[in-house]
């Protein structure tokens, strides 16, 4: 079919006429409009393939779901013309902005989301993990700085400079992360707190003592911070675990203002907990366990103890919207798989992604 054309039918003279006004017109520089990025994202998933260690193959997947396909599985690729580097670690968006945390490759790379180009890397960093935006001025990440068992930090990021203006110092091994109110919360794995700093301020008005190793958490509808911690995990002298003296997993919850949490025990110290996250209405937990996926009302009395999906999952994310369930399958020998499901835990359908999906970010 031949397309429509707004100048069908009209003289030549006239076309010729209304061409060169137009050219004229464009060349006004008094008449030119603000350049704007027109977005290739709308009703999308992003989901962030981790890649191998060493090989800088990470990248960002496209997933629409207005046609329930991948559109780009390489977009920061194809976007930039290069590699996004060594370890994708996770991503977060503030505003019309995503923060890509590139963990191997000490640094952050900031893109448009209208069209995925980098406006920005954010270098000077030691081992990042997670990034979350107080404002659209102001981002936190925690470094875990070393593997020599010291303390990690949190690096404070100007987000209008692109720039670190400070850091501030945390416990061991920093993980996740996140912003109730005028406070950050700070996941410390290597130990058994949540750091709290001021975002006003940017200083530490205290720790939390929590179960060993909290490794993720999320904010209810109530302003309640939930942490996961997996436990600790003892090794014997040959490598195989000690578990007389692995500890559980727990599950804790914070009151906002208070530097206390009261927290309730997983009933097997054979599997860590992890990958805590929240639906849209903030009132339904998940995690993994078990080779499973658990999930939690916040006024339930107690922890379940049948898992929703009996899967395990890489990666774990919930759409906010409907609630559809994603989890990332990582072998890291090849392009790997998502799998969604029904909020009831039947399987929707799968595609393919690039390598290690190990989270996802809907927008």
């Amino acid at each position: 079919m031949k397309p429509f054309s707004a100048f069908t039918g009209l003289p030549g003279r006239l076309l010729l006429g209304s061409a060169a006004a137009l050219s004229l017109l464009a060349c006004d520089p008094d008449n030119e409009p603000e350049p704007t990025e027109q977005p290739i994202v709308t009703s999308t998933v992003f989901v962030v393939n981790e890649g191998n260690f060493l090989r800088s193959n990470a990248d960002i997947s496209l997933f629409s779901k207005a046609s329930s396909s991948v559109t780009n599985k390489a977009l920061f690729n194809s976007a930039n013309g290069r590699t996004l580097g060594d370890v994708a670690q996770s991503m977060a968006v503030q505003d019309s902005l995503g923060y890509i945390v590139v963990n191997n490759s000490n640094k952050l790379e900031v893109v448009s989301l209208a069209k995925f180009r980098s406006k920005a890397t954010i270098t000077g960093l030691k081992l990042p993990r997670y990034f979350a935006a107080a404002s659209s001025a102001k981002g936190y990440v925690t470094e875990t700085v070393s593997y020599n068992g010291g303390n990690g930090r949190v690096s404070v990021l100007d987000l209008k400079t692109n720039t670190i203006s400070k850091s501030v110092e945390v416990g061991v091994q920093p993980e996740k992360l996140l912003v109730a109110g005028s406070r950050l919360y700070v996941t410390n794995s290597g130990g058994n707190t949540v750091t709290v700093i001021n975002t006003a301020t940017d200083a530490v008005e205290g720790t939390i003592t929590v179960g060993d190793s909290p490794n993720s958490l999320a904010l209810d509808r109530d302003g309640k911070v939930w942490v996961l911690s997996g436990g600790k995990v003892a090794y014997n002298p040959d490598y195989s675990v000690d578990y007389s003296r692995t500890t559980k997993g727990s599950l804790a919850v914070i009151t906002p203002g208070q530097l206390t949490a009261t927290q309730r025990e997983v009933d097997s110290n054979t599997s860590s907990p992890s990958k805590l996250t929240i639906n849209g209405a903030k009132n339904q937990l998940y995690y993994t366990y078990r080779r499973g996926v658990y999930t939690l009302g916040i006024g339930d009395a107690a922890l379940p103890t049948t898992p929703l999906i009996r899967r395990s999952f890489y990666g774990l994310g919930i759409d906010p919207q409907d609630n559809t369930i994603y989890g990332g399958i990582g072998s890291f020998t090849a392009a790997d798989k998502v799998i969604r499901y029904r909020s009831t835990g039947v399987a929707i359908d799968s595609f393919t992604v690039g390598i290690g999906p190990n989270g996802f970010v809907f927008y």
